[in-house]
């Protein structure tokens, strides 16, 4: 076992000494600084460091600090944290983009860090992926899964559930005392590293209008090698508790649903196989940062993601059902051969017959308002919320502010806005999942 027990850190501030450590930048060349100093946690949000040492190549550290201020675009141009502690673990902080006081001798390199883990040898085991999460107790996600996961033999606060999706079992853990959640699924197509770990807290994050990510990855690989990683974990706030998708009336009771739900979003998440977020997802990150801004800019991301999720439903392209598609061709045709007026050079003609082809061939492409509406026949979404979408969408096309002022019909509209937005995504959900089963 490591020398520092993560799973003990995963709340609190706390400081670690290190005798080496290092900064370095691309692979295969030689460390920018090595010396001694600490890694702090400042809180649940921050981790930060500080390095006492000289660079042992002067040239190499500041042609790589010169390329890192030239380009910090380039992600490769950031430096990699390495330790070492006096047990003689090896320990990671990450990427860093740091500070630099060379007057000091040694040299003092400081700044902040995106993680702090380890790897480590153990008995063998099951290969899983396993990610837990902070609840905060004053939140409902806390009092719902406190009463959706029934209790372990033993009781001391312990829940746990065991759903299927896709085929693999997902382990929902939930320490009631300490309010930890603990997700976990073992190493099977497609929950494979390092993806899983990843995709466990993106439903979360869509249930519960949070940027719930994990306070602390695990990577279990069945020879018995494991390797454990904090990360920060943002501030949950009640700004955006209004646009999660799991938010009806029953949501306090509706264990069901709720787990149905889960397993709808994660399969959705896992089908789409990326590394990255799931673009319903995405949308959800950034409407859920969008409502600590201004009414403006919360009202022009929720009709933005509002359409970026009908085009998921309804690709570009698509033809309305009336749509005569013979007559289109026939009209497409007719302009191939239509010569035009006596006079006319061929290259206004050819930027006539674009321009005509290019409205003709849209003629009978279903507009985002005609695909809201249609939907609306169908029981996904309200009149009301298309026709909030629709206001929405004007006034911001013709430049007019949303009012930063609260009214009832202003919160209306967000209202509106944000259900129409869960409409979509569960309507997404139960076609993604109509489809799994059908394969």
């Amino acid at each position: 076992m490591p020398s520092i027990d993560l799973t003990a850190h995963l709340r609190g501030a706390a400081v670690f000494s290190f005798p080496h450590m290092e900064l370095l930048a691309r692979d295969h060349e030689p460390p920018i600084i090595a010396g001694e100093g600490e890694l702090r946690i400042v809180s649940e949000r921050e981790f930060t460091y500080e390095i006492r040492g000289m660079p042992p190549d002067l040239g190499h550290t500041l042609r790589a600090i010169n390329r890192l201020r030239e380009d910090r675009y380039d992600g490769l141009n950031r430096f990699r944290l390495e330790m070492r502690d006096a047990q003689g673990q090896d320990w990671s902080g990450g990427w860093t983009i740091p500070e630099v006081d060379v007057d000091a001798a040694p040299w003092r390199i400081w700044g902040r860090c995106d993680s702090f883990g380890a790897e480590h040898d153990g008995a063998p085991q099951q290969g899983r992926s396993e990610a837990r999460f902070l609840i905060p107790p004053d939140y409902a996600a806390s009092l719902m899964l406190g009463r959706f996961l029934p209790p372990t033999e033993g009781g001391l606060g312990l829940r746990s559930r065991v759903l299927h999706v896709l085929g693999a079992p997902v382990t929902f853990a939930f320490d009631f005392d300490q309010d930890i959640l603990t997700l976990s699924v073992p190493f099977q197509a497609p929950f494979l590293a390092p993806y899983a770990e990843n995709w466990l807290g993106e439903p979360l994050r869509i249930l519960f209008g949070q940027l719930v990510y994990p306070r602390l990855f695990g990577r279990h690989f069945p020879e018995g090698r494991s390797r454990l990683t904090l990360r920060p974990s943002p501030r949950w706030t009640p700004d955006s508790t209004w646009l999660a998708l799991w938010i009806e009336d029953d949501r306090l009771y509706n264990a069901a649903g709720f787990f149905e739900l889960y397993a709808g979003l994660l399969a959705l998440v896992a089908h789409g196989g990326a590394f990255e977020n799931h673009t319903v997802t995405e949308y959800y990150d950034q409407a859920i940062q969008a409502a600590r801004g201004s009414r403006w800019v919360i009202a022009m991301t929720l009709a933005s993601s509002i359409e970026g999720l009908l085009r998921l439903l309804v690709p570009r392209g698509a033809l309305r059902p009336d749509a005569d598609a013979e007559a289109l061709q026939h009209l497409l045709s007719h302009l191939d051969t239509w010569t035009g007026p006596a006079g006319l050079n061929n290259a206004t003609r050819r930027r006539f017959v674009d321009a005509a082809r290019s409205r003709i061939a849209s003629l009978d492409q279903l507009s985002v308002q005609r695909a809201l509406l249609d939907l609306v026949a169908t029981g996904v979404g309200r009149r009301d919320q298309v026709e909030a979408w629709i206001s929405v969408r004007n006034r911001v096309m013709h430049g007019e502010l949303v009012s930063p002022y609260s009214s009832p019909e202003e919160d209306q509209i967000l209202a509106n806005l944000a259900g129409l937005m869960r409409a979509l995504t569960r309507e997404l959900v139960r076609r993604a999942t109509l489809a799994l089963r059908a394969d």
